[in-house]
């Protein structure tokens, strides 16, 4: 169910009925090549969600994106809003704690960033000292294995990330620009413009060998293993 189509009085209800496990989408507004929108990173979980509701929607309440999150080395591309890491962090683990407070004791993470990575890190543990039961999905690398063998060339706004765009709406892709691009930079340096340098144009990976159709075949092979982990949360709960 998504709150944000609830009524106060809905909400109590599903409360009372005993709804304790909220889903929060967090994702990323920035550049992902010259090809693929600019919410690419909200835009893919939010698929996620709606066909996550229609298999546990009775069970887990739909929170509203967190659009915005941390991207240091994409801050210098036109488009990319960058939220400091602290910042973003003690946002996230606010709304995580009203969440905790309001009878949510399980609390499901959905990130479609890796910027976000090390400061979700942070906020389920915080949420867990509370008391809470969080479960943190990293979509593209948890389940790196499964996307691989549909789309391999793999990267930020490459194969994968751009046939699971495509196959939510072609319209926000532009495969006419699309690149291949394999960036070999190391990451233990750093410097302030870096981001330029490992992804000339805003992103990794063979965009162009892209599809709508392995962009399905993602979602439908994802779907499951994410169901799956929710109820491995949910069982793990009730062994304590």
């Amino acid at each position: 169910m998504y709150m944000m189509k609830l009524t106060q009085r809905e909400y109590v209800q599903q409360l009372k009925k005993g709804i304790d496990t909220v889903l929060i989408p967090i994702g990323m507004l920035e550049t992902h090549g010259e090809h693929c929108a600019l919410g690419t990173d909200t835009l893919i979980p939010r698929e996620f969600v709606k066909r996550l509701d229609a298999i546990l929607g009775k069970r887990i309440m739909m929170a509203p994106e967190i659009a915005y999150g941390h991207s240091w080395a994409l801050a210098p591309f036109p488009g990319t809003i960058d939220v400091s890491q602290r910042i973003f962090t003690d946002y996230v683990r606010h709304i995580g704690e009203q969440f905790f407070h309001q009878g949510f004791r399980h609390i499901v993470l959905l990130n479609g960033h890796g910027g976000n990575i090390s400061a979700l890190n942070e906020v389920s543990e915080c949420l867990a000292d509370l008391g809470a039961y969080v479960l943190t999905i990293h979509w593209w690398l948890d389940y790196r294995e499964q996307i691989a063998a549909i789309a391999p060339a793999v990267g930020h706004a490459g194969e994968d990330e751009t046939s699971c765009v495509l196959a939510i709406d072609e319209s926000l892709v532009d495969m006419s620009v699309a690149h291949h691009h394999q960036d070999t930079l190391s990451r233990k340096i750093k410097s302030k413009k870096m981001g330029l340098r490992i992804f000339p144009h805003g992103n990794s990976g063979d965009a162009t060998a892209a599809s709508v159709e392995k962009g399905e075949r993602i979602y439908q092979s994802l779907v499951p293993l994410m169901v799956k982990d929710i109820e491995e949360l949910w069982e793990f709960a009730q062994s304590e």
